[in-house]
C-alpha cells in the first residue's frame, strides 16, 4: 500500500485493475502533469506530501453524485485523482509535454466466457478460509458483520471449520426491533456455529457524543459515500472500540455470480428504451416525474437515479449533464443481455463506490483491519469461470444457486422461505432525530446556491413518503457534511 512515483522517464506504462476488487489503484496526476502518483491505499495517497492539498472538487465527479448517485470508474470526486477498478485498463504515454491518458474496460465475468459446469463447496469454503487467514492481523479482534444474508453466512460456516477461531470471532448484527429485525435468527446461527454474537442498536435519541462522532467521520473520510446506510457506522462506533482490531465484510460477490435482476426490471429494461427521445423533456422536470423513471438509459435501470437535470442546476449551477455518459456505455453493451450488463454496470461501479465504499471508510477512519475474502481474486476466478446455470436462475431470478443450497443444508437457512432481506437501517428516519444537525450542514455547505437550497431541502421533506426523495435528503446531508468537515479540503471552511 506504499505510494510510488512514475515520471516521464518510464512511459509508457499500463495499469490495471484488480480482478475482484480487493486493491483498487488510486492515481494522482501532479497539476504540473510531470509525475504520478499510486497506491492501492487512497489514505496513503492522500497523506502523501506531493499531492497538493488543498484537494478541489470535479465538477463531474460532483454531477454524478447529484443526478446518478455513484460515481463510475476512472473518475472520483476529485480532480486530478482517479481509480481502477475491476476490469479497468489505464495506459499513459507520453506525448509532447505531458501524459497522455488511453482509458479502457472489459468485463472479466462476461456469460459466454463461463465453462465450468462443476460447482464443488468444500473448495470454496477453504478459498474463504484462506482469504480470510492470509490478510488477518494476528492476536486481534475480529469481528464479522453478519445479517442473514447468503454472503456473510458462508464465510461464517466456513470459518467455523477453523477451529481455533472459535473464541476469536464475534459476529455482529444490526437489531432494529421490527419486522426487519434479523438478528434474532443471526445470533441463533452464530450460536450453531460456535461464535460469540452482539446486538449492535439505533440509539433513541442523538447525543452531543455521537454528534462529535459524526463530525470526525466526516472530517476523516477518504472519499464521500452517498449511501445512507454509511451512516450507521459511526452509531457503531460508539458501541465498540474497533481499534486494531479485524472486521470480516460479506460484500462484493455480486459481478462474479451473475447480478440477478428483479422480474419487473428485467421486463422493463427491454420496454424503456422506446421513451429515450424524451429524456431531454424529462430532465426540465421536476425532480421525481414520470418520464425521469421511464427515459432512463439500460445502465441507469440497474438502480441509479438522482434530481433532474433542471434541479441539480438550482442547486448546483456547474452540474454537468450525465445522460451522454450513459447512453454511451449502454451503446458498448447494445448487444448483452440485461444480466451482464447489470453485473458490470453495478459491480464495478455501485458494489465498488457505495457498497464497498462504505465499509472501507469505516475501517479506515476507525483504525481497523477489513477483510473483504469475496474480492479475492482466486475466489473470482474460480466462481466466474462456473456456467450461469450453477450459479442462477434465469427463469425464476433466483441468485447464488450453490450457497443457497449451501446454508439450506448445513446451516437450516433457507433464503426462498425467508425472503429477500433488506438492511433494516434507515437513513431518512434517523437523520429526523438530528434535523437541526442536517439543517446546519446543507444550508451552510459553499457547494449549494444558497437562495436555492433550502426551497429544494423543502421539498425533499414534503416528498419524504417517496423513496427517492428520502436518498436525496439523505445525499444532500452526506456531501454536505463532508465537504464542510473534510481535512482534505479545510481550506473550504468557512
Amino acid at each position: 500500500m506504499e505510494v510510488k512515483k512514475l515520471t516521464k522517464k518510464e512511459l509508457p506504462f499500463k495499469f490495471e485493475g484488480p480482478l475482484a476488487g480487493d486493491k483498487p489503484v488510486y492515481i494522482y496526476c501532479s497539476e504540473t502533469k510531470d509525475y504520478l502518483l499510486y497506491s492501492t491505499s487512497l489514505k496513503n495517497l492522500l497523506n502523501s506530501p506531493e499531492v497538493k492539498k488543498p484537494l478541489k472538487i470535479s465538477t463531474l465527479g460532483l454531477s454524478f453524485y447529484l443526478l446518478s448517485g455513484v460515481i463510475p470508474t476512472p473518475y472520483t470526486v476529485y480532480e486530478n485523482i482517479f481509480v481502477l477498478n475491476v476490469g479497468d485498463i489505464l495506459e499513459i504515454k507520453n506525448e509532447g509535454s505531458s501524459f497522455k491518458f488511453f482509458y479502457s474496460h472489459q468485463f472479466p465475468f462476461h456469460s459466454k466466457n463461463r465453462k465450468e459446469k462443476n460447482f464443488d463447496e468444500k473448495h470454496l469454503l477453504e478459498l474463504l478460509k484462506k482469504s480470510v487467514l492470509k490478510n488477518l492481523l494476528p492476536q486481534c479482534p475480529i469481528y464479522l458483520f453478519q445479517s442473514l444474508g447468503k454472503d456473510s453466512n458462508t464465510i461464517a460456516l466456513a470459518l467455523s471449520e477453523v477451529v481455533d477461531f472459535k473464541e476469536k470471532i464475534t459476529c455482529l448484527t444490526l437489531s432494529t426491533g421490527d419486522r426487519k429485525d434479523e438478528s434474532q435468527v443471526a445470533s441463533e446461527v452464530a450460536k450453531k456455529l460456535g461464535f460469540k454474537h452482539v446486538k449492535l442498536f439505533l440509539p433513541e435519541k442523538v447525543t452531543s457524543e455521537l454528534l462529535s462522532l459524526f463530525d470526525y467521520y466526516f472530517t476523516n473520510i477518504t472519499h464521500p459515500c452517498v449511501d445512507g446506510t454509511s451512516l450507521v457506522y459511526p452509531i457503531y462506533a460508539a458501541q465498540i472500540d474497533f481499534r486494531n482490531t479485524n472486521i470480516i465484510d460479506g460484500s462484493g460477490n455480486d459481478i462474479y455470480f451473475g447480478h440477478v435482476p428483479r422480474a419487473i426490471e428485467y421486463k422493463r429494461q427491454k420496454n424503456y428504451l422506446l421513451f429515450s427521445f424524451l429524456r431531454p423533456i424529462s430532465e426540465l422536470l421536476p425532480t421525481g416525474n414520470i418520464l425521469q423513471k421511464l427515459t432512463k438509459t439500460r445502465s441507469e435501470m440497474i438502480g441509479l437515479t438522482g434530481f433532474t437535470l433542471r434541479e441539480a442546476k438550482k442547486i448546483y449551477p456547474e452540474v454537468i449533464s450525465v445522460f451522454k455518459y450513459w447512453k454511451e456505455e449502454d451503446q458498448k453493451r447494445k448487444d448483452w443481455d440485461y444480466f451482464d450488463l447489470k453485473a458490470d454496470i453495478w459491480g464495478t461501479n455501485v458494489e465498488f463506490d457505495l457498497v464497498i465504499r462504505k465499509v472501507r471508510n469505516f475501517a479506515e477512519v476507525f483504525e481497523a483491519n477489513l477483510i473483504l475474502p469475496w474480492t479475492d481474486p482466486e475466489i473470482a476466478q474460480y466462481i466466474g469461470n462456473l456456467k450461469e446455470e450453477v450459479l442462477f436462475d434465469r427463469k425464476n431470478f433466483k441468485n447464488k444457486l450453490p450457497l443457497r443450497k449451501l446454508l439450506r443444508e448445513r446451516l437450516g437457512l433457507d433464503a426462498d422461505a425467508m425472503g429477500k432481506y433488506s438492511y433494516g437501517f434507515d437513513a431518512y428516519r434517523f437523520l429526523q432525530k438530528m434535523e437541526d444537525k442536517v439543517k446546519e450542514e446543507v444550508f451552510s455547505c459553499r457547494l449549494w446556491n444558497r437562495k436555492n437550497i433550502e426551497k429544494i431541502y423543502q421539498k425533499l421533506q414534503e416528498n419524504s413518503d417517496k423513496k427517492l426523495f428520502k436518498n436525496l435528503y439523505t445525499r444532500l446531508f452526506i456531501l454536505s457534511a463532508w465537504f464542510n468537515h473534510n481535512c482534505y479540503l479545510k481550506s473550504f471552511k468557512t
